[in-house]
């Protein structure tokens, strides 16, 4: 995934079945703060994974599943060797058979370790979209599109519940004024951003901004700020032959010693040993 998508992915749907459908393996891997139109399923495999969806976090291991509303807000972060099945379906797909799609709301997060038979069908649903995939036999996609029927018809009816109108309104509302914060830091964050800035966008108050985008996205507007510096800056240690002092000023980073804490924690080493094992 490039780190330009990360205020809105942009799903590269199969053109037959209208989906997309991944097994990933990653290590150290981190996306901010970004939204999709899509519902996504993410199992794990392999590793470990926190995820942020609005105001919940959450810890996945080994075949814990979580399901990302559309147009939630999430971030994600997986810890040294990581592997999980990645599953988005688009909204027209899902109103193909169910009404009032945009009212329905699905259960996020599914431990392992409290999972109930109907809960245990939807990890093995996953699964053997993960084996169909793999051996891609003769009508394949049909197989394929069965088991999709089925896991959705069960996380549907067991998992699911309607919220009024008003509420998805409102919801709607909230979403938006913080998409607009986002667009913007996307566009400016090699800038010096402030508070009065950002908050300025919506017309309210540095504090009245600050609770709004705590409340709406479980982080500080400065952990998202720098989570966004932070990502650009491995992406070009990884991409260009600049010195990290000058990739430092290029992302708008000033605080080398809060940088390099963050970027060791997300990561797990230095952006010089990073350097160093790209040109071997």
């Amino acid at each position: 995934m490039r780190m330009d998508n990360y205020s809105h992915e942009i799903i590269n749907d199969d053109t037959r079945l209208q989906l997309f459908f991944l097994p990933v393996s990653t290590y150290s891997s981190y996306s901010p703060l970004h939204w999709h139109g899509h519902l996504e399923i993410l199992l794990m495999q392999k590793g470990y994974m926190t995820a942020c969806v609005n105001e919940q976090k959450y810890t996945l291991k080994k075949d814990d599943m979580l399901v990302v509303n559309p147009k939630e807000l999430h971030t994600t972060k997986t810890w040294g060797s990581a592997g999980y099945l990645l599953l988005q379906i688009p909204y027209d797909y899902l109103s193909r058979v169910l009404n009032h799609v945009s009212l329905i709301q699905f259960q996020e997060f599914f431990p392992s370790i409290t999972m109930n038979s109907t809960q245990h069908r939807l990890l093995d649903c996953l699964v053997e979209l993960s084996e169909i995939y793999e051996k891609k036999e003769d009508g394949y996609l049909l197989h394929f599109s069965s088991v999709i029927y089925e896991f959705l018809y069960i996380l549907y009816r067991n998992h699911s519940h309607r919220i009024s109108r008003q509420a998805r309104e409102k919801a709607n509302y909230n979403f938006e004024r913080i998409e607009e914060v986002l667009h913007y830091v996307k566009s400016n964050y090699k800038k010096d951003i402030s508070l009065n800035e950002v908050a300025g966008l919506l017309n309210v108050s540095p504090e009245y901004f600050c609770r709004l985008f705590k409340k709406q996205t479980g982080q500080t507007f400065l952990e998202y700020l720098n989570a966004v510096r932070l990502l650009h800056f491995h992406q070009d240690l990884l991409d260009t032959d600049y010195s990290i002092n000058d990739l430092l000023t290029r992302n708008g980073i000033t605080n080398y010693k809060v940088f390099m804490r963050a970027f060791k924690d997300t990561y797990g080493t230095t952006p010089g040993r990073i350097r160093a094992h790209v040109k071997n």
